[in-house]
């Protein structure tokens, strides 16, 4: 990937305007792999649910959902009445892009056990699908456009698994910053100006930052679901798990 052209194992491209907007596969891109972290997130959905477990679960109009921890568990009830249930995420030391995504039975498993804690009725349901993908993080877990227009080059990522809506929001607003324009979206705090865009750290400190912060909110979590917890480790949990997404600024 250079100024106005992109190479690749079967030819080459060129362009007044290159826009990589590739997510978590920047990894691929050496000029932007240390932008992007690929972040692996899963998912998995069950048998269609009868009117009955429906009743109890609520969700009659197909709303999607999240819980409030650190690590958000998220859903939503099917046009085929499954529920679509997602969990957890994981990172590969050096930024590896996973490339098969057939769930192992532990995978699946955890998503599961999340799942029931939610929803105790489904204790019985049959996980019918699992499946997944390479999402990208930016370094402040902020998502970013921008236009640099000297290099030739607009770029638009970084929403951290939330880019379905987002990434029509960034092709917009990338297109009005190629034009010139002066828009309502050029002006959002999201745009940022050419070297602007911070860095992931080298590896390993990026491998072992990651699981530490996983680590600690999975801690606080555990901590926080156990009655028994005595007050004090409940404190210690919280305060550790918020030092370590600071950290993350």
């Amino acid at each position: 990937l250079q100024p106005g052209l992109l190479r690749t194992a079967h030819g080459s491209v060129k362009a007044r305007w290159l826009v990589p907007a590739v997510e978590g596969y920047a990894a691929t891109l050496s000029p932007l792999s240390r932008y992007q972290l690929p972040v692996q997130s899963l998912i998995i959905a069950t048998e269609p649910l009868s009117d009955a477990l429906w009743e109890e679960i609520g969700l009659r109009h197909g709303e999607a959902f999240s819980e409030n921890s650190r690590q958000v568990s998220y859903g939503q009830r099917t046009a085929d009445n499954r529920l679509v249930f997602g969990a957890r995420g994981g990172y590969r030391f050096g930024g590896q892009l996973r490339q098969d995504f057939t769930l192992t039975p532990d995978e699946i498993d955890l998503r599961r056990q999340l799942m029931v804690e939610l929803f105790p009725m489904l204790q019985q349901a049959r996980i019918s699908h699992g499946w997944g993908g390479n999402l990208g993080v930016a370094r402040r877990f902020q998502p970013h456009m921008l236009c640099d227009a000297a290099q030739g080059m607009a770029w638009a990522g970084g929403y951290g698994g939330e880019g379905v809506g987002a990434s029509n929001l960034g092709g917009r607003t990338v297109a009005d910053l190629i034009l010139g324009r002066d828009t309502l979206l050029t002006r959002q705090p999201w745009v940022r100006q050419p070297g602007s865009l911070s860095r992931w750290e080298p590896e390993p400190l990026r491998w072992l930052g990651y699981n530490a912060i996983i680590r600690s909110f999975s801690w606080e979590d555990r901590t926080l679901n156990n009655p028994a917890s005595p007050a004090w480790k409940r404190q210690l949990a919280w305060r550790l798990a918020d030092f370590m997404e600071s950290r993350m600024q």
